[in-house]
């Protein structure tokens, strides 16, 4: 008995003590903690935007209506279609003026404005919410004003009026060969503070040894902003270049409100074309998602060039201040 007894105390005393939750440690470690809070957004971004972006890919192989009308295979006849429309070419036309021209526009300006609120300037503080606030406002605000500053009878003519200059005065928005040119100059002016906004906290990143480096080896403001300002913003300049160029591939809203793509197709872009292909009575919802989804495979394939020629000219960079410092 005793033996026995001995026995039971002695296992009792080996087996080593029951840990409480162990199945939900398990379970934990099989499920990251960071996972339960990524899988909402995540079932949110698998289920409309891709889900949507398949959904597009399979409609473009079909002439369809929209409704209960009959879906019609065509293959590839819808883009064929596309390739082949000069409206098309037009958009991708101005696409590529509007993005050039802003991304310019954008990093000239907020570049010299960002250096400027750097410096010693009074009320910098007020600048700076003037710069950004068309950041903030939304398109569909400005529209009214922008038409009343563009038209025949607006501010525009009437200040080249006063300056004794009506020979220019003419219908900015009602014209082909001025109505791109609006649209242009509108998303300048947004385009300012946006860049503003990544470049002036870029400067504020730089190591300013560098700067007073630059300024003992007899750098003045504009050779310490082009040799070292400018080459530690690279990669938010690639950022912008990039925000930019996807931004002109899908803008509708600042054509649409203000000349509609028109007239005869001048200001016409992708987003307005897609738009006005799904809005009209003869629409013809396959080929308005093969157009959707040449601008998504634009928009990739160009994102992807630009980061990589980005990278390098960053690492070739960080290569030439290496073989500098090792001198």
């Amino acid at each position: 008995m005793t033996t026995t007894l001995d026995r039971s105390v002695g296992s009792d005393r080996k087996r080593p003590p029951a840990r409480e939750g162990g199945h939900a440690r398990r379970r934990a470690r099989l499920l990251p903690g960071g996972l339960r809070w990524i899988l909402p957004g995540f079932a949110i971004s698998v289920g409309l935007i891709y889900y949507s972006i398949v959904y597009s890919g399979y409609l473009s192989f079909f002439d369809w209506r929209g409704g209960r009308a009959l879906m019609t295979p065509v293959g590839f006849g819808n883009y064929m279609t596309a390739l082949g429309d000069p409206v098309l070419w037009t958009a991708l036309r101005n696409t590529i003026i509007y993005f050039v021209v802003v991304f310019v526009v954008q990093v000239a300006g907020g570049t010299l404005f960002a250096a400027a609120m750097h410096s010693n300037v009074r009320f910098a503080n007020v600048y700076k919410v003037l710069v950004v606030i068309p950041v903030v406002v939304a398109p569909a605000t400005l529209a009214p004003a922008q038409i009343q500053v563009w038209q025949s009878d607006g501010t525009v003519n009437r200040v080249l009026g006063a300056l004794g200059l009506s020979g220019l005065e003419q219908s900015w928005i009602g014209q082909s060969t001025t109505s791109l040119l609006v649209v242009v100059l509108v998303g300048c002016w947004g385009a300012i503070g946006y860049g503003f906004i990544l470049i002036y906290a870029g400067m504020s990143q730089i190591d300013p040894e560098l700067i007073e480096a630059g300024r003992l080896d007899g750098a003045g403001n504009l050779r310490t902003l082009y040799s070292i300002v400018l080459p530690s913003l690279r990669p938010i300049i690639v950022s912008l270049a990039i925000l930019n160029f996807i931004t002109a591939l899908k803008l509708f809203d600042n054509p649409w409100l203000i000349t509609q793509g028109g007239p005869a197709h001048s200001s016409e872009f992708l987003g307005t074309m897609i738009y006005s292909e799904t809005a009209s009575t003869d629409r013809n919802l396959g080929y308005a998602s093969a157009l959707s989804i040449l601008v998504l495979v634009i928009a990739v394939a160009v994102s992807i060039i630009m980061q990589m020629r980005g990278r390098e000219r960053v690492a070739r960079s960080s290569t030439t201040r290496k073989e500098v410092e090792d001198v």
